[in-house]
């Protein structure tokens, strides 16, 4: 992680509001080149819902996103092109059944970047290795287990040689078998230097591969820092409180 480059995300201020909700409430947060900030908190506070307007999916009410200097405007054109140097990875896996996991993969860089079969091919099988599943790249999603197709996702992403990587609880439909696997690669990414933000339930992740935690409750962050700092000695009681609970037993 670089401590002195310029910030490759800035997070200024950002509401988001459905109906009368406030779900982001003055949110500021910057993320360096090559840093893994690991969002935590109790379900419903917004957490998911920043990633989403970091990558444009969703209109902001107040204050503004900026990803490598440029800003982050939902339903705009500008924001078509940012979205190309961010790479998403959801809950549920969203592959095309009636493609094989291999041209999943290749659809995006073919389509969107205009590369060539050849080029991108050779590059898709490339991350089929880095993800472990080189030998399942001519299934289709209907033959792969959950782990399975979740690693495909990520090679989706990879795929576009994204410059942030944010990763919206990608463990949280698994069964639990099968977590490990994904959780695994992820630590391999974070271990190249790649640019993370990861919402997760999983603390050990959290604790062991994070370089910064966010923790939020109500729309707010409540607290950051180092893993140690913040889930091990918090500062803040309502912080204590989380991780009490949630680490108890």
């Amino acid at each position: 992680m670089s401590t002195d480059a310029e910030p490759i995300l800035r997070i200024e201020g950002v509401v988001k509001k459905f109906g009368p909700r406030t779900v982001l409430n003055q949110v500021d947060l910057t993320v360096q080149p090559g840093e893994v900030v690991v969002l935590v908190g109790p379900s419903g506070t917004g957490k998911s819902t920043l990633l989403r307007c970091v990558n444009g999916l969703e209109e902001i009410q107040g204050g503004r996103v900026l990803f490598e200097n440029r800003p982050v405007v939902a339903n705009s054109k500008s924001v078509i092109d940012v979205r190309k140097h961010i790479g998403m990875i959801f809950q549920s896996f969203n592959l095309y059944p009636h493609l094989t996991a291999l041209g999943n993969v290749m659809l995006a860089p073919m389509k969107v970047l205009g590369e060539s079969k050849s080029v991108v091919e050779a590059r898709a099988r490339e991350l089929f290795r880095k993800v472990r599943l080189e030998h399942r790249a001519d299934a289709y999603p209907g033959q792969l287990s959950g782990g399975e197709q979740q690693r495909v996702a990520i090679a989706r992403a990879l795929a576009m040689n994204p410059s942030l990587l944010l990763f919206d609880e990608p463990t949280s439909a698994l069964d639990p078998e099968t977590v490990g696997d994904v959780l695994d690669v992820m630590e391999d990414l974070a271990r190249e230097g790649r640019t993370m933000m990861v919402v997760t339930h999983e603390i050990g992740f959290a604790r062991h591969v994070g370089d910064r935690i966010v923790f939020m409750d109500e729309g707010r962050i409540v607290e950051m820092g180092a893993p140690e700092e913040v889930i091990d000695a918090p500062r803040e009681e309502r912080t204590r409180q989380f991780f009490s609970s949630i680490l108890r037993g």
